[in-house]
Parts: structure tokens; sequence; C-alpha cells
């Protein structure tokens, strides 16, 4: 079955939910919740996937008790939210739905290495309910994050990829020669979107304070399946795989139907989450976990993030510095802040683990340098973002080296006096703060452009 497009078929109009009037209000927000222990004044939230610091580091996992250390770590270190893997292809907690895949359920293997102690852990508790019940009785929210479009679609990645995934080739997307694309699933098609939204509501009926939706993972989330290309070749007389590279005009019409897909996808998701809470009896608020770039590439790769907030299919926007495109060389935390404030959202920012941290190296041997990662997060807090995120924190609160970031990264003074009056070094490394996958060579020698990846 096939959704569709039109613009129509949305509200133009949204109501803004009791609380969001205008610039966020801390009183009537939870989402700029501060815990009185952490000594912030802007919320932190801690990005975290407890399995990565074992997994990276070879570490032995002890079991269960793995999930309360990571908990705790994140409190000690001075974080105010936990933001929780929900799971990528496969999800991280005890699911009850018959078409979704746990991890390791199929297989342990990931990328040539055993997740056999993830599997040991998942037999004997459920993640999410065991550090959601550990965070509550320690006065922190935890919020479940799902990636949206992360699939591997693997064999030797089976313990990460969903069944869904692996036996359904009609499912996943296409490249513009016409390639599968065994990564991602199409959004246009009703299994797609219906089991991601599954997901999301069991998590919100787990009791997540909130979801984190991971459009980080990956993008562009929608290519150029048959079901996305068809219909607008029937309706503009276009095929979008053959527009001319010049042809600005008909990109961004392909572009913004592309979006339209994802955003009717939004809705779809917001009514269904709106229902839930009226008969939970409790609030469950969405942030769209999104990369920091130029407007025209967040269309491109499917994020109309405009609309959304204009159109309160989400409660907040939470950023990742993502530069990734040779046209797009640049953050764009301003322009983000200001969609999000204009139409009274959230807008969270965020410090990657890039240059933070390298797999398997406990000391900082010279690749990390402190005034770049303040750098950023003033920059950030200068632009009126309302609160912080850092990625890979289950690993990032281990490192002795970061522990004075991790302190200082909530306090928007603190920070800016340090990144200016730290030693700025003579040749900084730009991919300090990015994001995981940001293409980083030299300055912003970027391996890819917005051909490779938008279109």
């Amino acid at each position: 079955m096939v959704i569709e497009t039109s613009r129509e078929m949305l509200p133009r109009e949204a109501p803004t939910p009791t609380g969001f009037a205008g610039h966020p209000s801390k009183d009537m927000n939870p989402m700029l919740e501060v815990r009185k222990a952490s000594g912030n004044e802007k919320p932190v939230f801690g990005i975290s996937e407890w399995q990565c610091w074992y997994a990276n580091y070879n570490k032995p996992c002890p079991g269960p008790e793995a999930l309360d250390e990571c908990v705790d770590l994140h409190l000690q270190a001075g974080f105010d939210h936990l933001v929780w893997n929900l799971g990528r292809s496969v999800v991280d907690y005890w699911s009850e739905l018959p078409n979704v895949t746990r991890v390791c359920e199929n297989g342990d293997l990931i990328g040539g290495i055993s997740w056999d102690f993830v599997h040991k852990v998942m037999d004997k508790v459920c993640p999410v309910r065991h550090a959601l019940a550990r965070c509550h009785d320690r006065g922190a929210q935890l919020w479940g994050r799902l990636g949206m479009n992360r699939h591997y679609g693997r064999v030797d990645w089976i313990g990460v990829t969903s069944s869904l995934a692996l036996d359904n080739p009609s499912l996943r997307e296409v490249t513009r020669p016409g390639n599968e694309d065994a990564s991602r699933l199409c959004y246009v098609l009703e299994e797609v979107r219906r089991e991601r939204i599954e997901i999301l509501l069991e998590c919100q009926q787990i009791g997540v304070d909130g979801l984190v939706l991971d459009f980080c993972r990956q993008m562009p989330l929608l290519r150029y399946h048959p079901a996305l290309v068809e219909p607008f070749v029937a309706e503009s007389g276009v095929d979008p795989r053959e527009i001319d590279s010049d042809d600005v005009d008909a990109y961004e019409t392909w572009f913004q139907y592309r979006a339209d897909v994802l955003t009717g996808f939004m809705d779809e998701l917001r009514k269904a989450v709106r229902k839930q809470e009226g008969e939970l009896g409790r609030r469950c608020p969405i942030i769209a976990r999104v990369p920091d770039n130029a407007g025209w590439l967040m269309l491109a790769y499917g994020l109309d993030t405009e609309r959304w907030c204009a159109e309160g299919l989400v409660d907040g926007l939470m950023l990742s510095p993502f530069p990734n495109t040779r046209e797009d060389l640049d953050l764009h935390v301003e322009y983000h802040a200001a969609v999000a404030h204009k139409h009274g959202k959230v807008c969270v920012g965020g410090v990657g683990s890039m240059g933070l941290i390298r797999n398997g190296v406990e000391e900082n041997t010279g690749f990390f340098e402190a005034q770049p990662a303040y750098a950023l997060a003033a920059r950030q807090y200068a632009a009126g973002i309302d609160g912080m995120s850092l990625y890979q924190s289950e690993t990032l609160v281990r490192m002795d080296y970061l522990a004075e970031l991790m302190r200082e990264v909530g306090s928007p003074s603190v920070v800016a006096e340090r990144a200016t009056t730290l030693p700025t070094p003579i040749s900084p490394r730009p991919e300090i703060g990015m994001d995981w996958h940001a293409n980083m060579e030299g300055k912003y020698g970027l391996r890819s452009s917005a051909g490779d990846d938008a279109l």
C-alpha cells in the first residue's frame, strides 16, 4: 500500500500543546527540567547505548549490573536526562510485537564481532524497563531513542538486522542509479511506517518519559524506491532520476515531495501518541534528533523540520553537528534554534563523540583538545539553545580526561569563559565534537557530496 503524498492530506495548522505557547517555559516543560544534584543551568542529555562500552573497548560485561552502572555513572557525571537506546533495525528491549526482532535474536554476529554478552543480558532483563526504573528511583528522566532508518541489511550484521529488513527486499530503498540500498527501508510503504510506529507506541506504554526519533541514523531518509518515483512521475511528468544537476527548481519539487511522505509519517505518529496519552493519562513529548545542516539539505534528506514544528508534530529538535557534504560545510544551529523557537518548540544542542574518544583507548593520547569542544558548545548557547546533548555518553562518562567537560557543559557562562580562556590549538582538529559519522578529512575535505548522499 502506498501512502498519499499530497500536501493537502495534512492540516496546515495544528493546535499548540499546553505549555508550548511562545518560547518554552522551564516550569511548564518537562524537557527543560534540571536535577538539583547536577548543578547545571541548562539540562544535559546523555545519548547512551550501554553495550558500546563493552563492544568498542573489549571489556567483559558483568551482566545486568552493567545497566545499573551506566545509569549511575551518568547521574554522577552531572547528566539530567538519559536518552536510552530503544534500538535501530532491531529493538533493545522486550517487545510483544509479533513482527519485531530483538537484538541478537537471530544471531550474535555484528560486523564480525560476537555480541553474545548482549544476548545474555537480554535473556535476564529488559534493558529499557530496568534502566527506566533506576532513573525514576533516582529522580531522573529516561527518554527512549529509536534509530529511524538504520537497518544494516547484511547477514554479517545479523545481530542488529531485523527479520523485516532481511527477509523483505521489496521494502528496501533504491539509489538513484537503481541499486538496492539494504541499509534503509522506504517510508512510503505502510508496512515500514507501521513497524516504526508500533515500536514507539509500545515504548510509550512501557513508560518512557518521552520519545527521541533519531533521523541522524541515517540520512537521506528516503531515496528512489519505485513506490516513491512512479507516483511523482505520474503527477509531475518528471522522472527524478533524470533531473539535470543544474535544475534547482525540479530538485526542490522532488525533495519536497519526498519530505511530504515523511511528514505524513510524523502526522500519523503524533496522532497515535496523542491518543495513547489520553488512554495512559500521561504526556509523551516527541523530540526529533536531526543533523545540524542547512535548510535546503534538510529537505533533501526528507527532514522538513520547519513544517514539523509549525504543525506541532514534534515538541522539539535535538541537533547533531554533522557536516557531511561538500555543498554544506558549516553548522547551522542558529537556523534550527530560530525555527524551533518561532513555533514554541525546544531546541537542544549537541556535541558529538568524534575527537572526544577513540575506540579501545582510555586515555587522551593527544586526539582530544578541550577548547574546540567548549567553543562548539559556546556557539550553540549563543544561538539560544535550551539544553545540550552528548552522544555516546555511555563511554564519555568513563573517561577521566572528559570529567571536567561533563561537569561544565550544562553551564553556558562557564562554557563561554572556557572557550575564551583555554589555549586555542595551533592546528585545531575540526572533527572534535562532530557526529561520529561526519565525513571529515583535513579541515572540511569531505568525501561525499549532496549528489552522493541526498540524491
